[in-house]
């Protein structure tokens, strides 16, 4: 049992104490709450502060009594820092228009939080006050990927993960490079850098770039579980529309247009159509690291369909095919994808 009021990782390795640390947003940050072996609180209390991620120093905003714990007699509590988090975290993160947004003003609050919360615990039975302090990280991993210990080194995508590089290997499309800080600095904010590829013409007849590929097929960017971006081109592609009808009116055969002497004409049988673009993109002959690297597109929150003047529009993906398989060499890469945006028009 504590000799005073105590938080403690109920995991082995996480981190949680007065010193700025990193985890996952979308990850548990289990914590075990205990008081003084010769007190007996009936009430533990979690007051919330927002600070900027910018300026640590800055409190954006208290709210006292965030959470509130009836305590079992000579029971520790157990409470998720980061489900408390998540109840205060903006997720509306993805207003992204053009591949520059990503790294603009706003990008980096798609990496980590705007705020470095702080959980200042209390009891109803001490003055001790215990404070935590974590920077999350937007993202969570798997549990086969999972390390209690989460460092300001901890890669950001699955590139990374597995060493694959995209130094001129997509000509005149971007990609993205996002470092943590160091959680003692000043400005937590992470480095975002994009980097453009090399032009198509500048590599050619080099052997040294000969892996390079024109992703005439199309080329996507997305939102890595890691909390970074990723991306990737594609050689093969293709895109098709698809309609559907809105509502029904009962209709005969035909009618005349006016009153008098008017022409037959077929009347519309329906009060509306809407269409949705859907578009479909294969690599060939990926490695197996780039097939890892590639696979958590499907477990991404947000991918872009990237056009070459830059502009990016948000698609939903319907499949992906990421063939990992023991022993082999690699494989292909396909995605199909559909429309979030639909256009629609009225008959009647």
């Amino acid at each position: 049992m504590a000799v005073q009021l105590s938080v403690s990782p109920n995991i082995g390795g996480q981190q949680a104490t007065s010193t700025i640390s990193y985890c996952y947003l979308y990850e548990p940050l289990n914590v075990i709450i205990e008081e003084n072996l010769n007190l007996t609180p009936t009430k533990i209390y979690i007051e919330l502060r927002a600070l900027d991620t910018e300026d640590p120093t800055t409190i954006v905003e208290s709210i006292a009594g965030y959470a509130e714990y009836d305590v079992n007699p000579n029971q520790p509590l157990k409470v998720d820092l980061m489900k408390l988090a998540r109840q205060h975290h903006d997720a509306n993160l993805y207003k992204f228009g053009t591949t520059a947004d990503i790294v603009g003003t706003n990008g980096w609050k798609s990496v980590v939080s705007e705020y470095v919360y702080e959980f200042i615990v209390t009891s109803d039975v001490s003055s001790t006050i215990v404070s935590v302090k974590k920077l999350p990280i937007i993202g969570g991993r798997t549990f086969d990927t999972f390390t209690p210990l989460v460092e300001y080194t901890q890669d950001l995508t699955e590139a990374e993960v597995e060493g694959v590089s995209f130094s001129n290997r997509f000509p005149s499309y971007p990609h993205y490079i996002q470092a943590l800080k160091d959680p003692t600095s000043s400005d937590l904010r992470p480095t975002m850098v994009k980097l453009e590829g090399a032009s198509f013409t500048d590599i050619v007849g080099y052997p040294e770039y000969q892996f390079n590929i024109d992703p005439c097929g199309g080329y996507l960017v997305w939102k890595s579980k890691l909390g970074g971006w990723m991306q990737w081109g594609f050689t093969l592609g293709s895109q098709s529309k698809s309609r559907s009808y809105e509502g029904g009116l009962q209709v005969g055969m035909f009618e005349s247009t006016a009153d008098y002497g008017g022409d037959v004409f077929v009347p519309v049988d329906y009060t509306g159509i809407s269409t949705s673009r859907s578009r479909t993109m294969k690599a060939l002959s990926l490695s197996s690291k780039e097939l890892e690297a590639v696979s958590g597109i499907l477990e991404s929150p947000a991918v872009y369909v990237v056009d070459s003047d830059g502009s990016m529009e948000l698609m939903r993906v319907t499949s992906a095919t990421t063939p990992r398989r023991v022993g082999a060499s690699g494989g292909d890469f396909s995605v199909s994808l559909k429309s979030i945006s639909n256009v629609s028009q009225k008959t009647r």
